[in-house]
């Protein structure tokens, strides 16, 4: 075997290690890329004390999860929401494992888990992105000293503040300083060779419906419902939620309407018996419901002032109300295109006989009247939080869910086969439907992850159709030219596609072709490549020095910094970290071996050496995340005072303790701690014993992460690229 060979064998080895999570678990057969992903997890797992599996929906994340769990002692905690409570139970039996489960709703009810876990899985981590909500204060006290394993396919939602607030629940407040590279070091999503294995994906389609604009005047011209001095934002929030709500029916546009009118008439009827309504039912009327509330998050979170007139208020109501009440009157007596949207659905069915179609939307009024429009059609279901209903009236979830569910226990006569279910976005997270082949977009709604959560549905391994088709039925066109629905998304898509990266397209073509790879999905490109290089037994001779053959000027090496083994890259623009380098440069190392120049090795050596001599000198001046944290300051005050006011007999019996509570202000801490050590920071205590008390703190809450190395930092292997001479 060449140098070359040996040298990358010594650089892919060091990296990788070896795949230490056996094949079998249980009864489960673990595929190749759920073993890989699992090995990557349980080193950085060990190394930064959590991490973030996002593969693409439906390539078998539960059994990757579980595999990395079964690593850990018990107890194992499973948080996730509570419609997955038997999947995931039933998943953990079939791998002889015992496992605890707490779902999202519990915590949001501010319901703990009577259980000091060893080890969490959050699945559907995406829902605590939020840092301010109950629910992430709660998972964040379950997660103060337990290594965590984040678990979602959509990560990001909206901004990378979503990933950020999620790596936080171990990586604490340092992961809001993180660039999106050093975030992107903790997933892991293999998007490419994993996909292959899917059915194949056809579409977006975009469905067209007749133009349906008579309303769109009314709908701007209505009224703000409080006082001017805050129409801008009321009045715009309202208006986009109608507009969102007409987008996905004319239905769900009237049931809006419908409960405005009802609550405008409420607070008339309390200012006109002189009571003034409260701040929780000013902010209803604004808000307008849950939809409402989860698409406008930054609004919601500004409670409307009780600093109003009531009489001012009592005249606005009036003008909104009639406002209202004429649009309804208007709406109904006008050709419903509620019509259409069910014609566009008979027009897919027939398009794709005998298979079967989950069409998606947000609202359950769009369930409702569609169920309603199609109620002669034979072979149509709907489902949403109320229960689930066919032609002969309710019927149980479970039975509806089990003929979309793979490998049925029993055979469905004809007359009951569902072939069409119209469900709310209930049903798009964590369950697999894969005996679904098609899927519709009803509306799109103002995250675009859930699209992908949607099609995720019947996308999945193991599926035996080669082909899931996907629908997206477009909003009225003017609805679309005021919201900018698609723009919206397309946007937040960009965000996600550079940090995680997206499977696939998942808006209608032709608006959206398929997206290039992200930083996670190109880091799982590195280590495929590397993997490669693992491969065989090699001996290097003489210097861990190499040179390739290839159409560039530069160098890849391995060298170690105090965070640990690391690869650099020049590939003609001078040294390189990003993870678009280092791909380009692992690429050009697969040509022949070189002879070396010895020139350009101590050049390149001398590169290096410069580039490490800076790194070194800014880690030491670098004040981490950690210690610039206020509470981390606040710390380091009080023990510098603790220090200051003590006699100076006791100083020397102070200063182990005093360094050890320093240590703590840099030590890497879980939110959840972040969060305790702000508390105990400002106890009522004696010098010494809060010294004592927040050096305890630290041996029990500091992570045990190894990120620095004990060995001296420089070069440990170089490939030098060497340009073909031209003919």
């Amino acid at each position: 075997m060449s140098q070359l060979a040996a040298v990358r064998h010594l650089i892919a080895t060091t990296l990788l290690g070896e795949d230490d999570v056996p094949t079998r678990i249980g009864e489960i057969e673990l595929r190749p890329h759920q073993r890989r992903a699992a090995s990557r997890l349980v080193k950085l797992i060990a190394t930064r004390g959590g991490a973030m599996l996002a593969e693409p929906v439906g390539v078998g994340k539960t059994y990757t999860a579980l595999a990395v769990a079964s690593q850990h002692p018990t107890p194992i905690l499973i948080v996730a929401p509570a419609v997955l409570r038997a999947m995931w139970l039933g998943a953990a039996e079939r791998c002889s494992m015992n496992v605890h489960f707490v779902s999202h709703e519990s915590l949001s009810r501010g319901r703990r888990p009577n259980v000091e876990p060893s080890f969490v899985v959050v699945d559907e981590s995406h829902r605590v992105r939020t840092h301010l909500t109950k629910r992430y204060a709660l998972l964040a006290a379950i997660c103060q000293r337990a290594p965590v394993l984040l678990v979602t396919a959509t990560p990001v939602q909206n901004k990378r503040e979503d990933l950020a607030a999620q790596l936080a629940l171990f990586l604490g407040r340092a992961a809001w300083t993180l660039s999106e590279e050093q975030l992107v070091e903790l997933v892991v999503r293999d998007s490419g060779s994993i996909l292959g294995a899917r059915p194949q994906l056809d579409g977006p389609h975009r469905v067209e419906l007749p133009a349906d604009d008579d309303c769109l005047d009314q709908l701007v011209a209505l009224p703000a419902p409080i006082p001017a001095r805050d129409e801008l934002e009321a009045g715009a929030l309202l208006t986009y939620g109608l507009l969102h709500q007409w987008s996905s029916s004319r239905a769900a546009l009237l049931a809006a309407l419908v409960r405005r009118r009802a609550r405008g008439l409420s607070l008339m009827s309390a200012l006109e018996s002189g009571r003034n309504p409260t701040r929780a039912e000013l902010a209803a009327w604004i808000h307008d419901g849950d939809v409402v509330q989860l698409a406008f998050p930054e609004i919601v979170a500004a409670e409307p002032s009780l600093d109003f007139d009531s009489n001012e208020l009592l005249i606005t109501l009036e003008r909104h109300n009639t406002a209202v009440h004429a649009l309804i009157g208007t709406l109904r007596t006008r050709q419903d295109p509620d019509v259409a949207r069910a014609d566009a659905l008979r027009t897919i069915r027939r398009t794709h006989p005998g298979e079967r179609i989950i069409a998606f939307c947000q609202y359950a009024e769009t369930v409702a009247v569609l169920r309603s429009q199609m109620s002669r059609d034979p072979g149509v279901a709907t489902l949403t939080a109320s229960g689930a209903r066919v032609a002969g009236g309710r019927i149980t979830r479970d039975d509806v869910l089990a003929q979309f569910s793979p490998h049925p226990t029993t055979r469905v006569r004809d007359a009951e086969r569902i072939e069409l279910l119209i469900t709310t976005d209930l049903l798009s997270e964590g369950l697999n439907l894969q005996e679904a082949s098609v899927i519709v977009h009803l509306d799109l709604p103002w995250n675009p992850a859930r699209l992908d959560q949607r099609v995720g549905r019947a996308l999945r391994l193991g599926s035996v159709h080669p082909t899931v088709t996907v629908y997206a039925i477009a909003p009225p066109t003017s609805a679309e030219r005021l919201l900018r629905i698609e723009s919206r998304l397309k946007e937040k898509l960009r965000i996600a596609q550079r940090t995680i990266g997206v499977a696939g397209r998942i808006l209608p073509s032709p608006l959206a072709s398929v997206p290039p790879a992200g930083l996670a999905e190109q880091r799982s490109e590195i280590e495929s490549c590397l993997r490669t290089w693992r491969d065989g037994r090699a001996t290097i001779v003489g210097e861990r020095v190499a040179a390739v053959e290839c159409d560039a000027v530069g160098f890849v090496a391995l060298v170690r910094t105090s965070g640990g083994a690391q690869l650099v890259a020049d590939v003609g623009k001078g040294i390189d970290t990003s993870t678009d380098v280092i791909l380009r440069a692992l690429s050009l190392c697969s040509g022949r071996s070189a002879t070396l120049n010895r020139t350009q090795v101590a050049e390149v050596r001398a590169s290096i050496e410069g580039w490490l001599a800076a790194k070194r000198g800014a880690d030491t001046v670098n004040l981490t995340a950690a210690t610039a944290a206020r509470s981390r300051r606040a710390a380091l005050n009080r023990v510098a005072l603790a220090i200051a006011r003590a006699p100076r007999h006791h100083r020397l019996r102070l200063a182990p303790l005093a360094d050890a509570a320093r240590s703590v202000a840099s030590a890497t801490l879980a939110e959840g701690a972040e969060r305790a050590l702000e508390t105990l920071i400002s106890a009522d205590l004696s010098d010494e014993a809060w010294l004592r008390s927040i050096v305890a703190f630290g041996e029990l809450n500091a992570r045990a992460v190894s990120l620095a190395s004990s060995a001296p930092t420089g070069i440990i292997a170089v490939i030098l690229f060497s340009p073909r001479e031209k003919l």
